[in-house]
């Protein structure tokens, strides 16, 4: 069990003030079988609070109000999470969401020929080796690298190109458990790695229902499944659905953004 440590701040820096604006920020991760929040608290610099709410996923959601002609808009947020090392696995959760929401494809995930193609005779059933081997499949298959995708990228953009970061790992291996039918989901959080301390980015991993387990989680971009060092924030069927940040800003030409994020153990 670790006591995790986390501050990130995400600053824009406008050339020209923003006529209006609104975003939703997923950065509040919430107690769960493997990890319980002890405190977390968010602070807001150009920007209002406007409400909170949890989202159809159950994701905690603030809903902020940029404030007109504001030149710097700073979202920063901190809080400690205890979190126990179950390998990965979540279990059984009481959720009004059907299981086949999670098996049908999206925008991002849709498979194309090179992943079908990829993912034909994969041995994915109810057998928690099979994804441990599919998560190997694609770790040895794309090399981690920044700047060659975006947010946007779709899981078969990123398969065809053989390089991405973690959300395109995910996307992939999501794309792969629902072409065999299986509930595969998205999440967004934290992880704390090894002699680094400042981060640039959340990271991102699925979670596969595996009958008689329940959700369990895969790492594809690490080959391993989530431990007491991640911090689950957001899920959802894609990227979009658990961003951390999504929304609009009226009256922007040009925009500056740098993101830091520190982790560390108590």
């Amino acid at each position: 069990m670790k006591n995790l440590n986390v501050t990130h701040k995400t600053k824009y820096s406008f050339e020209a003030g923003p006529l209006s604006g609104l975003q939703q920020i997923k950065k509040t991760p919430y107690s769960d079988a493997c990890q319980t929040v002890l405190n977390w608290s968010l602070l807001l610099t150009g920007a209002k609070e406007e409400l909170t709410f949890t989202d159809s996923f159950n994701n905690n959601v603030s809903l902020i109000r940029v404030e007109p002609g504001t030149k710097d808009l700073v979202i920063e947020c901190e809080g400690h999470v205890e979190v126990m090392d179950k390998s990965g696995v979540l279990g059984y959760e009481a959720s009004k969401i059907p299981l086949w929401l999670w098996t049908e494809h999206t925008n991002l995930t849709k498979p194309g020929s090179g992943i079908r193609k990829f993912a034909k005779g994969l041995p994915l059933k109810d057998d928690i080796g099979g994804f441990h081997k599919l998560m190997e499949l694609i770790g040895g298959s794309l090399d981690f690298q920044k700047n060659i995708t975006n947010v946007k990228t779709t899981a078969e953009e990123a398969f065809k190109k053989g390089s991405g970061v973690c959300q395109d790992f995910t996307n992939i291996f999501i794309a792969c458990c629902r072409l065999h039918g299986l509930p595969a989901r998205y999440v967004s959080g934290f992880l704390l790695l090894e002699n680094k301390q400042i981060q640039e980015a959340m990271h991102a991993w699925a979670e596969v229902f595996i009958e008689g387990l329940g959700w369990v989680g895969f790492d594809t971009a690490n080959k391993i499944s989530p431990d007491d060092r991640y911090i689950r924030v957001a899920i959802g069927r894609d990227y979009s659905d658990a961003a951390p940040i999504k929304g609009v800003t009226l009256g922007v030409q040009h925009e500056c953004l740098s993101v830091s994020i520190m982790i560390s153990e108590q």
